[in-house]
C-alpha cells in the first residue's frame, strides 16, 4: 500500500536565556550597608516606565504644569495697605520684595526657577523622589539651584545631632534660638565615580569625596547641599501610583499583543482543506509564494489555481491500484478573525486607575470629549482646590522654610502662581447691585477693569477714591467752587468722572 506523504513546517525554538534581563545594573549594589540605604523600588525602572505607558506621562505632565508651570512670585506676609503700617516699614518691605524678586530671577542662569523645580517635581511623581542641589554665594546665602537626576542619588543614614541656629519671631521681633537637629548625607554615583552631598542647612564642612566632616577640607572639595523632595515620610519617597504598577504592566502587554497580531500576520482569512489527496508540488509552491508576498499587494485581484493529486491505494480484491477522488475545500475563517484590538476595556480601566491615583479628571490628560463648559469648569475648580493648590502650598512652604531665614527676609515670601478662573463678565454682573448702591469705590474696580482692557491701571488718589454717587453729590454741592478752580483742576476732575463712567459701562456689558 502506498504511503501517504505529509508536509510539515519546522519552526526553530530559541534556547531559554541563562541570564536575567533587568533594565539596568545597580551601580550601588556593592555599596549598600547601614550607611547607604537601599531604595525599596528600582528607581531607574520607575523613571523609565513612563516611556512605556500610555497614561502615566500625561498625569505627570499635568502635575508639573499646574503646580510650578505658572511661575514663582514674591508675596507679602501681611496686609501692607493696613492703616497701622508706617512708611518706614513699607520701605523696608519694598526692599525685601526687590531682593526676593531678584533671588527668584537668578536662581538659575540658563533656565527659569520653575523649570528646574519642574524637573525635580517630575522625578518625584515618577519615582517618589526629586533632588535639587543648592549653591551658596560668598556670604553663605543660597544663590542658585541645580537639578540632580534621581536615578543616580542614594540616601544615607542620619548623622550625629548638631546644634543649629534658627530665627523665630516673638511679638513681631526676630529672635535667634539654637537646637539640636539630625541631618542626612546623600551620595551620587555616575560611571563608578562617587560624590557626597550634605542635607540643606547642615552647617558642617564635608568632604565630597568621602562624605566625612572635616573643617580642613579645601574649598574645591567641600560638598554642596541637597534638597530632597519626596512623597511620604519614609527615607525614600513612594510614588503615588505604585499600587497600580501591575495594571500598568498589563496594559503594556496588551498593547504589545495587539502590535504582534499585525506584525506576525496572524489574520489568515481562509483555510484550504484537501481530502483524500495532497497538493501538487507546483500548487504548494504557488500557495507559499502567495502567502509570503509583502502584504498581499502583489497578488491583489489575482486568481489562485490549485491542483491536487489523489492518493493511490491498493485494491485487495484484484491487486490493482486505485486513485481516490480528491476533494478541495476553501473554508472561510472570517468569523474567528480579531475584528479590533484586544483588551480595550482593560486598557480603559487601567487609564482610569492611573488617573485616580493622581486624582485627576480626564480633562487634564487630553480626554475632554465627554465635557461641556459647565462640567469642565467644575472639574477644573475641584481639582484645583483638592489637588494642585495644596501641592503648591506644600512646595512653597518648603522653599520658604529653607530659604527665607538664610536670606534674612521676614515680610515677604515665595508663592507659586496658579490659574485664574475668574470671569470678568460674571464678576461684573455680581458687582452691579453693589455699584448702584454706592458700596464700591473706583479703586475697588481698577484691577477688574485692567483685566478687561488687558493693561495695568494705577489707583486714583484717596481724595477721588469715593463711590460714584458720593462724588456726584459733592460735585453738585461744590459746583460754584469748581468754577473758581483753575482750568487744569477742572480738566482733572472731568477726566476722573469720565473714567468712572467708563468703569460702569464696562461692568454693565
Amino acid at each position: 500500500m502506498a504511503q501517504q506523504q505529509m508536509r510539515v513546517r519546522v519552526v526553530k525554538v530559541e534556547a531559554p536565556s541563562a541570564t536575567t534581563r533587568q533594565i539596568y545594573e545597580d551601580e550601588f549594589k556593592n555599596l549598600y550597608s547601614d550607611e547607604v540605604i537601599e531604595p525599596p523600588y528600582n528607581l531607574k525602572e520607575l523613571k523609565r516606565i513612563a516611556e512605556y505607558s500610555t497614561i502615566l506621562q500625561q498625569c505627570v505632565d499635568a502635575y508639573r504644569t499646574n503646580i510650578v508651570g505658572f511661575g514663582l512670585q514674591p508675596d507679602y506676609t501681611f496686609d501692607i495697605n493696613a492703616k497701622d503700617v508706617s512708611e518706614k516699614v513699607k520701605k523696608q518691605v519694598e526692599n525685601e520684595w526687590v531682593r526676593l524678586e531678584e533671588f527668584i530671577k537668578y536662581l538659575h542662569f540658563d533656565e527659569s526657577a520653575e523649570t528646574i523645580l519642574g524637573y525635580a517635581l517630575e522625578d518625584r511623581e515618577k519615582t517618589g523622589n526629586g533632588f535639587t542641589e543648592v549653591l551658596r554665594d560668598g556670604l553663605g546665602r543660597p544663590a542658585g539651584i541645580e537639578y540632580i537626576d534621581c536615578q543616580t542619588m542614594r540616601v544615607c543614614s542620619y548623622t550625629e545631632p548638631v546644634e543649629v541656629e534658627f530665627t523665630i519671631t516673638e511679638n513681631g521681633v526676630p529672635k535667634k534660638i539654637k537646637r539640636l537637629k539630625k541631618f542626612r548625607r546623600y551620595v551620587q554615583m555616575v560611571n563608578g565615580k562617587k560624590v557626597f552631598f550634605k542635607e540643606y542647612g547642615d552647617p558642617r564642612v564635608m568632604n565630597l569625596t568621602n562624605g566625612k566632616f572635616d573643617e580642613s577640607t579645601p574649598e574645591h572639595l567641600r560638598a554642596t547641599e541637597v534638597i530632597h523632595f519626596k512623597i511620604g515620610s519614609g527615607t525614600y519617597g513612594i510614588p503615588r501610583w505604585i499600587g497600580h504598577i501591575v495594571s500598568l504592566y498589563g496594559a503594556r502587554k496588551a498593547e504589545e499583543l495587539n502590535y504582534m497580531y499585525f506584525k506576525q500576520g496572524r489574520h489568515t482569512p481562509a483555510a484550504i482543506i484537501v481530502e483524500n489527496g495532497m497538493l501538487s508540488e507546483q500548487s504548494f509552491n504557488q500557495l507559499q509564494e502567495y502567502m509570503n508576498s509583502i502584504e498581499g499587494v502583489e497578488n491583489a485581484h489575482k486568481f489562485l489555481l490549485l491542483e491536487a493529486e489523489g492518493i493511490p491505494q491498493e485494491n485487495f480484491v484484484d491487486g490493482e491500484e486505485k486513485v481516490t477522488p480528491v476533494k478541495v475545500q476553501i473554508k472561510s475563517l472570517a468569523e474567528v478573525l480579531q475584528q479590533d484590538a484586544l483588551f480595550l476595556e482593560y486598557d480603559e480601566k487601567t487609564r482610569s486607575k492611573l488617573r485616580s491615583a493622581f486624582r485627576l479628571p480626564p480633562l487634564y490628560t487630553g480626554e475632554a470629549h465627554e465635557y461641556n463648559r459647565a462640567t469642565a469648569d467644575t472639574a477644573r475648580k475641584i481639582t484645583e482646590e483638592q489637588v494642585f493648590q495644596p501641592e503648591r502650598n506644600f512646595l512653597a512652604n518648603k522653599l520658604n522654610t529653607l530659604f527665607l531665614p538664610a536670606l534674612e527676609l521676614q515680610h515677604v515670601k515665595i508663592t507659586l502662581k496658579g490659574p485664574d478662573f475668574r470671569d470678568p463678565i460674571e464678576i461684573a454682573k455680581v458687582l452691579t447691585p453693589f455699584i448702584n448702591a454706592g458700596a464700591a469705590s473706583p479703586n475697588d474696580l481698577r484691577d477688574l477693569l485692567g483685566r478687561v482692557l488687558g493693561k495695568t491701571l494705577e489707583e486714583w488718589p484717596a481724595e477721588y477714591n469715593k463711590p460714584f454717587q458720593l462724588l456726584m453729590k459733592e460735585q453738585q454741592s461744590t459746583m460754584p467752587i469748581l468754577m473758581q478752580k483753575s482750568k487744569e483742576q477742572q480738566n482733572d476732575l472731568i477726566m476722573l468722572l469720565k473714567d468712572i463712567r467708563d468703569v460702569l459701562e464696562e461692568l454693565k456689558v
